[in-house]
């Protein structure tokens, strides 16, 4: 039997605004993440599916933003596949997905409402699937007055963090923290947006 636990982005709107991250287990059937070694590098292959449309430019800058989050022997390429003959119906072996949506069953004075989610794999720690709720990005980007290309990268590479280290478990601190504050959000700390030593030396032990 098939389990599901959603990992979701919660934002609590009010004094503390609070962007916190939980998880969705699936059953065993799921790949691992796509690689190749180069060096010291790590390479893995990420599709993008733009169904929110959002805008090249504000896509590019995303992805970017997301890229610098995950970087530090993780390169991530990105597959755009916005086009239906861009990218294979079938995935090739472990290949990631980072699908972008937009949602609007929660409104504007909702007290919680979810970012983005991912899938991961109770039985062999594994995922390939997330989402991001674009609307719900501009949301947050909006209340924390930061750019909203800012963060929908860093929701991407949260999400995308979760299915490179296979887990739905969370740090104290950094990109993978379960819990962002506009406060936080707004501060942009180095440290605050990227994995941690302990988050890169888990990706590369597993992805190798």
């Amino acid at each position: 039997m098939t389990h599901f636990r959603r990992h979701q982005t919660w934002t609590l709107q009010g004094p503390a605004i609070i962007l916190a991250f939980s998880a969705t287990l699936i059953g065993p059937q799921a790949a691992a993440a796509s690689k190749r070694v180069q060096g010291a590098q790590i390479e893995v292959i990420a599709r993008l599916y733009n169904t929110a449309q959002v805008p090249a430019a504000t896509r590019d800058d995303a992805l970017a933003v997301a890229t610098r989050a995950l970087a530090g022997g993780v390169d991530v390429v990105w597959r755009s596949c916005d086009l239906p003959q861009a990218c294979g119906a079938v995935l090739t072996t472990g290949e990631l997905v980072i699908r972008l949506v937009r949602t609007r069953t929660e409104g504007r004075n909702s007290r919680v409402f979810a970012l983005g989610d991912a899938l991961i794999d109770i039985g062999a720690g594994a995922g390939v699937f997330a989402t991001i709720y674009v609307d719900r990005v501009e949301q947050m980007a909006e209340i924390s007055e930061i750019d909203r290309e800012v963060l929908l990268g860093r929701a991407i590479a949260h999400e995308l963090g979760h299915l490179l280290l296979m887990t739905t478990a969370h740090t104290s601190s950094g990109l993978m923290r379960a819990q962002w504050t506009a406060r936080v959000i707004r501060r942009s700390r180095p440290g605050d947006w990227a994995l941690t030593k302990e988050n890169i030396a888990t990706v590369r032990k597993r992805l190798r």
